[in-house]
């Protein structure tokens, strides 16, 4: 029988270890687990979020500051006085010089050597005056996206140098700027004020770039009062960097908008005549001229005075002359006899004396102050009344009428005409209050003795005694007496007139007042205003220093002397009589307003 074939054994298979599938499924889901983490930190490596992204654009963004060209300051026929000029600077741009795989270092090295290229075409001062390596590597750690300046205020004959040379040096520029440029810089300084060269003082500067850029800004007299005017818009350059703040490209540019022209009441012939006066007789002392129905100032010369433009008279003649000191507005004065028709108006205002019934006095040279005391009058002017006292300035008639004042009418005299106060105008900066000599401030100011006692007002009458009156509140009060309104002066012609206070005063008050002075003029101590070609009241004053000096100059005029439009105070320090020194000066002033301002024809 044959054999079956055998079949192979089938070996034998092994059994699975227990728990062996699940070990398996748990690595596989430890190592998604993994994968899965690596992704996600990968991603926030990666990908910034939309704040991380913000920030880096806003690191790239550049906001720089645009100054904007300054306004004129004119006089009120239009004349530019202070006015912006473009001034003209050479500059390079650090990112067209440089590689973007640069260092800083290697960045400076072509810096240092395109500026001395450059420099030895334009010629040896230039050479000379370029940047040296550490202005440079500052400004490449500082601010390396703007700008650098390598020369300031180029002549036109370098420009024209640099314009042949531009194209050989493409990373150059021609960068405009601003300066300020003072017409007749001696010519009334204290008014026009000056502009300095400083860093924006806006709000929200900090957030320029640039924020300590200079421009320019007002800080002295009207330049500092119109500021605000005057200094216009700045404009704004986005720029974007690149990592290393280099200049990119601009982004966005907002012109900056230039300031308004500002006309001052300044009325420039007869400011040219008081100073002119003053400096060709080699004086000291002030002038404020005023248009009388707007309280505006026409005048307001302060002598000596500084050059708007850097350079005093004063400093070069080895003197220290006061010359910052506005003397307008902050002249330490006793007014002396100019003060005589302000007492008079009072008077006759109280009913202390009549306009009908006229105080009528002899005069025999001196006021008898009791105890063997005298004070002294210019002449025996025999008998006179108000008028003539005014006109001949006798001082015996008005220590007389100081001896019918109560202390309450002292004291409310000075408040009256606001002596002893600022004047509220728009340059209280320069000014000083004064003294109002009066019963309250003897009792309060006065060391040793606070009596008031009848010699104080007797030399009160004749602006002596403690008096401290500036040629501004003297103008002030004396337009007041003739208008019956007492402004704030305005040195803004377009600015509307500022009242501090009104009254209206006897019209046959005011006549004697009116007559007194235009007799003064015409036979008394005013003479050398008498012209034919103007009617002028006038009030000489001649005030004691007590330093063995001699005595300041002082008159008050205004013409037309029937319609007085306009008014005018001369104080010359130590000039002696008011009406030799100061008179013909007044008399010239108020001939220039005359002839520059004719009165409006009537209407209809």
């Amino acid at each position: 029988m044959s054999e079956k074939p055998r079949q192979p054994e089938a070996e034998p298979r092994e059994e699975e270890a227990p728990g062996r599938g699940r070990v398996g499924f748990f690595s596989l889901l430890v190592t998604l687990v993994f994968l899965g983490l690596l992704a996600v930190v990968g991603w926030v490596q990666l990908r910034p979020s939309q704040a991380l992204l913000e920030k880096a654009i806003r690191e790239q963004n550049r906001l720089v500051y645009v100054p904007a060209c300054r306004g004129q300051l004119q006089a009120r026929d239009g004349t530019p006085l202070n006015l912006t000029l473009p001034s003209y600077a050479i500059v390079i741009r650090p990112d067209m010089v440089r590689d973007p795989r640069d260092t800083r270092m290697t960045t400076l090295a072509k810096l240092e050597e395109e500026i001395a290229s450059l420099a030895s075409a334009l010629g040896p001062q230039a050479y000379l005056q370029r940047p040296g390596r550490d202005q440079i590597l500052r400004h490449l750690r500082t601010a390396p996206a703007l700008p650098l300046t390598l020369w300031e205020e180029v002549t036109p004959e370098i420009r024209a140098r640099w314009l042949a040379l531009q194209r050989h040096h493409p990373a150059t520029e021609l960068l405009l700027s601003w300066k300020r440029l003072y017409q007749e810089p001696e010519l009334a300084c204290h008014l026009r004020g000056k502009v300095r060269s400083a860093p924006p003082r806006r709000d929200g500067i900090r957030r320029f770039w640039n924020a300590a850029s200079p421009e320019l800004q007002g800080i002295s007299g009207m330049e500092r009062t119109l500021d605000y005017v005057l200094a216009g818009s700045a404009g704004a350059e986005l720029l974007q960097t690149d990592v290393l703040s280099y200049r990119s490209q601009v982004l966005e540019y907002q012109a900056a908008m230039r300031g308004d022209d500002c006309r001052l009441s300044l009325c420039l012939p007869a400011q040219r005549t008081a100073e002119e006066a003053f400096r060709r007789q080699g004086l000291s002392g002030a002038v404020v001229a005023l248009e009388m129905e707007t309280g505006k100032v026409l005048v307001m010369a302060s002598l000596p005075s500084p050059s708007l433009s850097g350079s005093s008279p004063a400093a070069s003649r080895g003197k220290s002359s006061g010359e910052q000191v506005n003397r307008a507005l902050a002249g330490y004065y006793p007014p002396g006899s100019i003060l005589k028709p302000l007492v008079a108006l009072y008077a006759l205002e109280q009913g202390l004396i009549s306009p009908r019934t006229p105080l009528v006095l002899d005069c025999p040279g001196y006021f008898s102050l009791g105890g063997g005391k005298r004070l002294g009058c210019s002449h025996v002017h025999g008998k006179v009344d108000l008028v003539q006292a005014l006109a001949l300035s006798c001082n015996t008639y008005f220590c007389t009428l100081a001896g019918k004042l109560s202390r309450q009418q002292w004291d409310d005299f000075a408040a009256f005409f606001a002596f002893g106060q600022k004047t509220g105008g728009d340059l209280q900066e320069q000014e000083i209050s004064g003294i109002p000599f009066s019963p309250s401030w003897v009792q309060t100011h006065r060391r040793g003795d606070k009596t008031w006692h009848p010699g104080d007002a007797a030399n009160g009458a004749i602006g002596q005694g403690g008096w401290i009156i500036t040629p501004m509140q003297i103008a002030l009060a004396m337009n007041y007496a003739f208008t019956g309104k007492l402004f704030a002066p305005r040195y803004a012609l377009e600015d509307e007139p500022s009242l501090r206070a009104t009254h209206v005063f006897s019209p046959a008050a005011q006549a004697i007042l009116q007559k007194g002075m235009r007799q003064c003029v015409l036979q008394g101590t005013g003479q050398t205003l008498n012209t034919p070609q103007l009617e002028i009241l006038a009030k000489t004053g001649t005030a004691e220093t007590g330093r063995k000096q001699r005595p300041h100059a002082w008159v008050v005029a205004l013409a037309p002397a029937n319609h007085p439009r306009f008014l005018v105070v001369v104080v010359a320090e130590h000039g002696g009589g008011g009406g030799k020194v100061a008179g013909p000066i007044a008399r010239d002033v108020l001939l220039q307003l005359h002839q520059a301002m004719p009165p409006m024809p009537p209407q209809g």
